[in-house]
């Protein structure tokens, strides 16, 4: 069988993640690499091997080579983008957040559907063991449910300027924390209502980059994020003291690294160990997963529905903004 052609559209950072993972692989490789900036289209060409290279996504899509994409743009961008490649009949792995709103998500997987492409969004975790190991273990009641998961963080934020625009980038509410939201629908099920209160404090940026967020599911548990990318600077330049943690009425799970997760119950701690890896391999075993999907026509396991309901709390959340409230799902 012959490799599986895949173009790139958008080649900035995040990309970077991706493309490693096709070079050399046994059933994909690059075809083609698209940007609308000629020289980061042409250093993929020169990092990667990639042989062709345009400014132009109409011409990358009519490219007969090209049988899936990575969507590598700004979040904003995603929907325009992904309903081309599905009209041209490509298959799509689409980089997260899924879009903007749900109206967008929606259109994306109707168009998907309907043209018979793979669309699948990039929710790394659902591919890293850690995070794997944290779910089997809250979902077998060690340390009871329903659990209140806590997420701490604060810092400069995102590298570059438009994460931090309201329309195109969203702030650390959509961009950062949507991986946490699919999560946490992932472990827990749907979300039943969020409760948020969130404010800018960078004064040339219009997203909200600060804030509480709460999330709570209908199973009873509680997802928790204090989160801030209002620090000065942008590049994670300025950081803040961070916490991870699980909370349930029999113990707590930490979070202490080298393949181990404590979990912490009334008779002492008890160390449940999983097999590192690192965010390359999460990477990998997605694209992996990816090429599969493609070749065999199997659903994704961070499809449509994933990225359209980690979307809903987000533009939930981002709606509240600085009047708290609760906001039903």
């Amino acid at each position: 069988m012959a490799k599986l052609g895949v173009g790139f559209i958008g080649c900035g950072g995040i990309h970077n993640a991706h493309a490693p993972h096709l070079v050399d692989n046994d059933e994909a490789y690059i075809a083609c690499a698209m940007d609308v900036s000629a020289d980061a289209a042409k250093a993929h060409c020169e990092k990667y091997g990639t042989k062709h290279w345009t400014t132009d996504r109409t011409e990358l899509l009519a490219r007969e080579d090209v049988e899936a994409v990575v969507v590598c743009t700004p979040t904003g961008f995603h929907k325009e983008v992904v309903l081309d490649a599905a009209a041209a009949g490509k298959h799509i792995l689409c980089e997260k957040p899924m879009a903007m709103n749900v109206a967008d998500c929606e259109a994306m997987d109707r168009a998907c559907r309907e043209a018979g492409v793979v669309l699948q969004i990039g929710f790394v975790r659902h591919f890293c063991n850690e995070w794997l190991k944290l779910r089997e273990v809250i979902q077998d009641g060690m340390i009871g449910r329903p659990v209140v998961w806590r997420s701490v963080s604060g810092g400069s934020g995102a590298p570059t300027a438009w994460f931090f625009d309201r329309e195109i980038g969203g702030g650390p509410f959509i961009d950062g924390a949507v991986h946490s939201y699919d999560f946490a629908r992932f472990i827990f099920g749907e979300a039943k209502n969020v409760v948020a209160d969130i404010r800018r404090l960078k004064a040339d940026t219009t997203a909200w980059d600060t804030g509480t967020a709460i999330v709570n599911f209908a199973s009873g548990d509680q997802q928790v994020l204090l989160w801030s990318w209002g620090l000065p600077g942008f590049g994670y330049k300025v950081k803040a003291d961070s916490a991870h943690d699980v909370l349930g009425p029999l113990g707590s799970i930490m979070f202490p690294g080298d393949g181990k997760l404590q979990v912490n119950l009334e008779d002492g701690e008890h160390l449940v160990e999983f097999e590192p890896d690192t965010g390359s391999d999460w990477f990998g075993k997605q694209m992996a997963h990816f090429v599969d999907c493609c070749r065999t026509g199997k659903q994704p396991v961070a499809g449509a529905k994933e990225g359209l309901e980690a979307t809903r709390i987000a533009e939930a959340i981002l709606n509240i903004g600085d009047r708290p409230a609760v906001v039903e799902l």
